[in-house]
């Protein structure tokens, strides 16, 4: 007859304990990596979406890891006799997510490719809170679908690292749109080359226009009205006629 097997309690309830917490390592150490993998790409190429997502879900592994770290230790000192199987308990009734559904199916508005003016800066602002509520919406969807609900608590560094990254982005595209801004406006202040036709005494005439007169073209070096090309200096000649040419007057 065979000796019944001796089995210490205490070392099989550790061995659980940290089959669990290497499990959950691993679960841990490839989410950082994907983590880690695309916070090395451009910006530009970066997904917030992922960043926040496999955050949070790293975040729960570790308040898991801390759980049964502080389970291993209660079995070390024998204040635990059923830390490992414990009686089921009461479940947690947790709040549902309110998401406007109309939100996930609606298109991201176009931004309003126009120049901005007093008439029309309504639509601007109007364009972005659209924008906020979708993409919102659909953040919370990604976490619904993940099985989060809205309950699930979040560190203070996860939350300060959305923050940073969301002022740091409106920063960066502010200074960017300023710097855009100059640039246009430095462009629409040059001159604009346009033909007006043959000159007329009474047509204003702005600088970068041209015009014909006497079978030549001039070119507006300031605006004016009623200077004639060829006497002074608001008008430069730009094709001299030839001998053939007829008079254009």
């Amino acid at each position: 007859m065979k000796k019944p097997v001796i089995v210490d309690q205490r070392l099989s309830d550790l061995a659980k304990v940290d089959s669990e917490i290497a499990r959950l390592g691993k679960q841990k150490a490839e989410k950082q990596a994907l983590f880690k993998a695309d916070t090395d790409k451009h910006a530009l190429d970066q997904s917030m979406e992922v960043q926040r997502r496999l955050k949070a879900e790293i975040d729960t592994i570790d308040g898991l890891i801390g759980q049964l770290r502080d389970k291993r230790f209660k079995i070390e000192i024998g204040e635990a006799s059923e830390i490992i199987a414990p009686k089921p308990a009461t479940p947690v009734q947790h709040r549902e997510w309110k998401i406007d559904e109309t939100l996930l199916r609606k298109k991201v508005p176009d931004y309003p490719s126009v120049a901005r003016t007093d008439a029309n800066h309504s639509t601007f602002s109007k364009g972005l809170l659209d924008l906020v509520e979708i993409c919102v919406a659909q953040a919370m969807d990604d976490f619904r679908k993940d099985g989060f609900h809205p309950d699930t608590r979040i560190s203070l560094d996860f939350g300060c690292t959305n923050i940073g990254v969301s002022k740091a982005q409106f920063i960066w595209l502010g200074e960017r749109c300023k710097a855009l801004e100059a640039r246009v406006a430095e462009l629409e202040s040059k001159p604009a080359i346009e033909y007006k036709g043959v000159w007329q005494a009474g047509e204003t005439y702005k600088r970068g226009h041209l015009c014909t007169h006497d079978g030549s073209m001039w070119h507006a070096e300031v605006g004016s009205q009623g200077l004639l090309p060829g006497q002074g200096a608001a008008w430069k000649l730009c094709v001299k006629k030839g001998k053939d040419a007829r008079d254009a007057r």
